[in-house]
């Protein structure tokens, strides 16, 4: 905020330090509250003289204002010179970064340039932890938890999707979206109180029907009127902005049903407590990718849960610790940070423990690193096992790569071919988004009726918005390379799409104290 010249009222001077009353000018002239005020210009002040890098990338138009609010939003509570660190680093990339994919670079930043004050204000917010409902101007609820320990909370939304999708399995017509909401309220509610999930799921089925049946004796017994559809089988929409922070949407209806729940008893699938084979007290079990180097105490770099984004090393230990039963993936890399090779190893160290159900460990292994520990193992015999065995299968890479791709004229993937694609991937391959492959659908880049191969280099994980783009929209999709895709617009713009390195380069922890010493 600048300051005027009472004898040159044509004068504008720039203060060298914030002014105490400058937001009180802003309140008047726009007729702003004074906390809105005081907000946009605390804002303004973090950019100009904590972030001036920052800022000097806004003025001259190399980052736009969302960018620039991503960057503050992650960096203005460090230390100077880690702020200058960070920006020196990213701030070239930023243009060609969407806001999602540059909050989850800066993230990492963050968490690795000071581990230790990242541990300390996860720890601060977790004694912080709150639930929240409040009133939104069309009468429904937000009911929100914040502060959450976060593999905790990712299992419970892991364990909510996994239900979900089982009870859109079933025949349930609603979205996934919507039957996610309901199942919320039910486990919060108690009404599944000592369900099993067939009970769960004939429950949610069955109001359904029972709704349908009721719907239509109604419309035979009065004049005819517009059918208004049974409210659990129709999407909630607003007609305003939502409240609160912004989410990934998830409304997409689920794939069609492939087994009903009475078939999942039968196989015994189905155990009590709403799981999967599941006995009282386990966790749902989550997806997580962490380097092994991490893990053996190397590096405090984080780790990413997919769908959430970055989490602290001590979290990524606490799960691959009580995951023991999961499905244990490695990711070779090349000296670029992307994707060289991967597959499974039924191998586990030792010390791990199954206090969870289901869920995907993948460790994120550079094959120079791969290279050292296999001729110079680690001093602590725990990943012998499973170094050894990643060795191994590494040798016969060229072999495994092509039995992938040998049943190229089936219809369907293999789990081995899906795999790979969602380790070589890792999220939709359409522009700009982040949805994990896990959670996408395998595509055909050269659609299968028109005798395009099932094989790698044909194969990419797209979602289901993206998906449509292609089969209604009129884009076009191409893939010259394995991982290298290029999409063509209606309107003729090109964007080449090929996954971000999986290991970026990470700052180097800062050991020295944010205050200078006093000699």
């Amino acid at each position: 905020m600048g300051r005027r010249d009472l004898f040159e009222l044509e004068t504008v001077a720039t203060l060298d330090e914030p002014a105490r009353y400058a937001a009180d000018e802003l309140r008047v002239a726009l007729a702003w509250t004074r906390r809105s005020a005081e907000n946009t210009q605390g804002y303004a002040e973090d950019l100009v003289f904590h972030l001036p890098q920052v800022h000097a990338a806004l003025s001259v138009g190399r980052i736009d204002p969302a960018k620039a609010r991503v960057f503050w939003h992650h960096l203005h509570p460090l230390a100077g010179r880690h702020v200058e660190s960070i920006c020196t680093a990213l701030l070239p990339l930023a243009g060609r970064l969407t806001t999602g994919q540059l909050s989850a670079r800066l993230a990492r930043a963050v968490i690795a340039i000071d581990p230790e004050r990242a541990r300390e204000q996860y720890e601060r917010a977790v004694t912080l932890r709150s639930v929240i409902a409040y009133l939104n101007p069309d009468g429904t609820v937000t009911l929100t938890a914040q502060g959450l320990p976060a593999d905790e909370a990712a299992a419970a939304c892991e364990r909510i999707h996994q239900l979900a999708t089982q009870i859109k399995r079933a025949g349930h017509p609603a979205t996934l979206d919507q039957i996610k909401a309901d199942v919320t309220l039910g486990l919060l509610n108690r009404r599944f109180d000592h369900m099993t999930t067939t009970q769960i799921i004939t429950i949610m089925t069955s109001d359904v029907e029972s709704g349908q049946v009721q719907a239509n004796t109604d419309q035979a017994s009065q004049p005819a009127t517009p059918a208004q559809p049974h409210p659990s089988t129709q999407p909630r929409t607003s007609t305003g902005p939502r409240t609160g922070p912004p989410v990934e949407s998830d409304s997409q209806p689920a794939r069609a049903a492939e087994r009903s729940a009475s078939q999942a008893v039968s196989r015994g699938d189905l155990a009590s407590g709403g799981t999967t084979r599941d006995p009282h007290g386990r966790l749902a079990g989550v997806e997580v990718s962490v380097e092994l180097a991490t893990l053996l105490g190397r590096n405090n770099h984080p780790a990413t849960i997919p769908g959430l984004g970055p989490v602290l090393a001590d979290v990524a230990r606490r799960l691959v610790a009580h995951q023991r039963g999961a499905q244990w993936r490695y990711t070779l890399l090349n000296p670029d940070g992307h994707f060289a090779f991967g597959g499974i190893t039924r191998r586990r160290p030792t010390g791990t423990n199954d206090r969870s159900h289901g869920g995907i460990i993948e460790l994120l292994i550079p094959t120079d690193l791969l290279n050292e520990l296999t001729h110079h193992p680690p001093e602590t015999s725990e990943w012998t096992q499973v170094i050894v065995d990643v060795a191994a299968q590494y040798r016969h890479h060229t072999q495994q790569l092509r039995d992938i791709d040998a049943k190229h004229d089936r219809r369907f993937h293999t789990n081995a071919l899906r795999r790979h694609i969602q380790q070589r991937d890792r999220a939709c391959v359409g522009p700009g988004c982040r949805r994990p492959a896990s959670k996408s659908e395998f595509d055909h880049t050269w659609e299968y009726q028109h005798h395009g191969p099932t094989t790698s280099t044909n194969g990419g994980p797209v979602c289901k918005h993206d998906h449509n783009l292609k089969t209604q929209g009129g884009w076009r999709l191409h893939q010259p390379k394995p991982g290298e895709f290029i999409w063509h617009t209606p309107l003729g713009q090109t964007h080449h799409s090929q996954g971000e390195p999986i290991l970026c380069p990470l700052p180097t922890p800062d050991l020295q104290n944010a205050d200078p010493p006093p000699f």
